[in-house]
C-alpha cells in the first residue's frame, strides 16, 4: 500500500465526501472511489460505509485512520529531514525555546551564526518539559531550554542560570518599596498547563495562603499589555523584564523571593555535530557557566 492511497483515505474521511475530496484531490472521483474499494480489497474489510444518502466509516475504519495519519505525518516529516540534508551540508539546528529567554538566546544564535554562516535553525517552543524530553530523545529537537530540570535518563540537563521572580507594576505604584509582599495583591498569572504558574502556586502552597488571581493568560507580553490597563500585576522573570525594556511599568523584588533555574537539554544518547556543540558552549558561555 503506498503512501498516497493513504492520503487519498485520509482526504475522504476529512470532508465525508468522495466528490469533495476528489475535488481537493484533484482527481476524477470514479479514481478516487476506485482506489478506496482496491483498499479495502487488500486489507480484507471494509473502511467506508456507502448509500446514496451519505457516507459513514466503520470500526475498523476508525482504527486504519489513526494508524494512517501518525504513517502520513511521519513519512512527510521523514521527507523534510532528508530534504534538509540535500540542502546543506550542515543540516538546521531545531532548537525549543520559552518566552522568556527570547531576547538572549537570540543573540547567542547570531554570534552562532556569525561563526558559522551556513547554518540554518528552526526556532520553536515546547513549555511542557515532558514533551520537551520527548521530543528530545524522539530526534524531533537538537536542543531545548526549560524552566524546570528534566529528570529523563536520556537527557542531559544543564543549568545556564538562576533567577528570580519580579511583579510588574505602573512606575507610580508602590514607588517607594524596594520588596513587596503579593499576598492578596490582584495578580495577572500564565495558564495552569505552564511551568511558571505551577512554580506561583508552589510559592502561595509554601506560604500557606491563596493567591488572588484576576486574570490567567497564555504569555508574558500579554500580561504586561493588562498591567499597562490596570488589570492588575504581573509575576513574571527578571530576565524578561530586563530584555523587554518595558515603558511605564516598573519590577519589583518579590518578599519572600521566588527563583527558577533555566537549564538547556540535549539528548544523552545522540551523537551532534560540531556546529550543535558549539551552540550549546555558546549559550553556557553568555552565562557564564563554563
Amino acid at each position: 500500500m503506498k503512501i498516497v492511497q493513504l492520503e487519498y483515505f485520509i482526504e475522504v474521511v476529512n470532508r465525508n465526501s468522495f466528490t469533495k475530496a476528489a475535488q481537493a484531490l484533484h482527481i476524477s472521483q470514479p479514481s478516487l472511489t476506485a482506489t478506496i474499494k482496491k483498499m479495502e480489497h487488500d486489507l480484507g474489510y471494509q473502511l467506508l460505509k456507502r448509500s446514496t444518502k451519505e457516507m459513514t466509516i466503520t470500526e475498523k475504519g476508525i482504527q486504519f485512520y489513526n494508524h494512517a495519519v501518525t504513517l502520513v505525518q511521519q513519512y512527510h516529516q521523514t521527507m523534510e529531514r532528508m530534504y534538509d540534508l540535500k540542502l546543506s551540508q550542515t543540516p538546521k539546528i531545531k532548537m525549543s525555546t520559552i518566552e522568556s529567554t527570547a531576547y538572549w538566546v537570540s543573540l547567542v544564535i547570531q554570534q552562532h551564526h556569525q561563526k558559522h554562516p551556513d547554518q540554518h535553525y528552526q526556532i520553536t517552543e515546547t513549555l511542557n518539559p515532558e514533551i520537551l524530553a520527548q521530543k528530545l530523545v524522539n530526534f524531533e529537537l537538537h536542543l531545548g531550554i526549560s524552566n524546570d530540570q528534566i529528570r529523563h535518563e536520556d537527557v542531559v540537563s544543564i543549568p545556564l542560570y538562576e533567577e528570580d521572580y519580579v511583579l510588574l507594576v505602573p512606575e507610580d505604584r508602590f514607588t517607594q518599596q524596594k520588596s513587596i509582599s503579593i499576598k492578596g495583591l490582584p495578580l495577572i498569572v500564565p495558564n495552569k498547563p505552564y511551568q511558571v504558574r505551577k512554580h506561583i502556586e508552589d510559592y502561595f502552597t509554601h506560604l500557606e495562603e491563596r493567591p488572588n488571581i484576576v486574570m490567567e493568560v497564555e504569555r508574558f507580553e500579554a500580561a504586561t499589555n493588562f498591567v499597562h490597563q490596570g488589570m492588575g500585576y504581573a509575576v513574571i522573570p527578571r530576565v524578561y523584564y530586563q530584555s523587554r525594556h518595558t515603558q511605564h511599568l516598573s519590577a519589583i523584588k518579590i518578599r519572600p523571593t521566588i527563583k527558577r533555574t533555566i537549564y538547556i537539554n540535549y539528548a544523552r544518547h545522540r551523537q551532534y555535530g560540531s556546529h550543535v556543540q558549539d551552540l550549546v558552549a555558546a549559550c553556557q558561555h553568555y552565562w557564564g557557566t563554563i
